[in-house]
């Protein structure tokens, strides 16, 4: 069965091809009788307006890329594409998911060039890809970049990140707080900004304490998160065993984290305190729940969107760089520094 068009709608409600059109496209100044011809025989054919090709037609595409580099399971990446679904429904746009692999780049592209999608929300690891970048700022496409790994200078794209260096102060002062004074630092070895600077936010807040940072506190490994906080956790632990606080690049680091301390025979907080950074949905929920720094990223996503549009509505409007802050967020996962029992 050949699918139905428009001429078809218009021929079953006798009326021309522009008032059939105008009637869906809900324009005034059409009979009350000719528009319940049109939407009649709309019902009767099962008529599917073609919702790309008609915004086309109005200069106008209501649906957004997504183009995500970090692994699509992770929670992080997760929450990234539930809060963009939510901010398209909130506006009336689609979302369209990329995921970063071999020949995916182009995809893109094509997509902005056919008229699929309007503009494009980034991850960190998508906006490495130097042609992808590089194309739609030639071409003068709309794209934001959520936590970039880098700023090239010729860009024209436009940026939402957090204080990452200060929400690592924020983490530290904290445990300082708590009268920790031997305080660990695990983390991905990946050379992201990001991780450069929450790697930079713990030497601060403990050189500002006058706190001498030793090579055995500090694990950069590579490979799975799990994995890295639990091997991360397990080298610190049983290298220095005066060790009370640990500050983790992220909450999916420092789930590995705590199972590496539980592997240890030690306890949470009773005998290591654990910070981790992102606030994922998951750091509410584990035992104990875990102490971290709130990352925004309802707010990030919201940011980027309503720049996507404003872009859309106005080619003209300049690209943004916005930061937004941080947050503590203490649930049960530290507590005040006390000297650990022995054996």
């Amino acid at each position: 069965m050949s699918r139905v068009i428009l001429d078809d709608v218009a021929k079953r409600a006798g009326v021309s091809m522009k008032t059939a059109s105008r009637v869906l496209n809900g324009e005034p100044n059409v009979s009350e009788e000719k528009s319940k011809a049109v939407w009649g025989a709309v019902a009767e054919l099962n008529y599917v307006p073609h919702v790309s090709a008609r915004n086309l037609s109005k200069g106008r595409v209501t649906s957004v890329a997504l183009v995500v580099g970090w692994p699509i399971f992770s929670p992080y990446s997760g929450a990234l594409v539930h809060h963009t679904l939510q901010e398209c429904a909130f506006y009336g746009y689609n979302l369209v998911l990329f995921w970063l692999e071999e020949g995916s780049s182009k995809k893109v592209i094509d997509a902005f060039l056919g008229g699929q999608v309007s503009g494009a929300i980034l991850d960190t690891n998508a906006a490495a890809d130097e042609w992808l970048m590089g194309s739609l700022s030639s071409l003068n496409l709309p794209h934001v970049v959520i936590n970039p790994e880098r700023k090239a200078g010729s860009s024209k794209a436009s940026y939402v990140q957090i204080e990452d260096h200060k929400g690592a102060c924020q983490a530290v002062e904290y445990l300082l707080q708590l009268g920790h004074r031997s305080i660990g630092y695990i983390s991905n070895e990946q050379r992201l900004n990001s991780v450069g600077a929450r790697s930079a936010g713990y030497r601060d807040a403990m050189a500002a304490a006058g706190l001498t940072v030793h090579a055995d506190w500090q694990f950069h490994g590579a490979g799975l998160p799990f994995q890295v906080g639990f091997d991360g956790a397990q080298a610190i632990l049983t290298k220095d065993k005066n060790v009370s606080a640990l500050f983790v690049q992220s909450d999916e680091i420092a789930m590995g984290v705590l199972g590496a301390i539980w592997s240890l025979g030690l306890r949470v907080p009773e005998d290591v305190s654990v910070v981790g950074f992102d606030d994922i949905v998951y750091a509410s929920i584990v035992a104990p729940p875990l102490t971290t720094i709130h990352q925004p990223l309802v707010e990030i996503v919201a940011v980027a969107m309503k720049h996507l549009i404003a872009r859309q509505e106005d080619p003209d409007t300049a690209p943004i760089d916005a930061v937004l802050p941080t947050r503590l967020v203490v649930r049960s996962s530290c507590r005040r520094f006390a000297l650990r029992d022995a054996g």
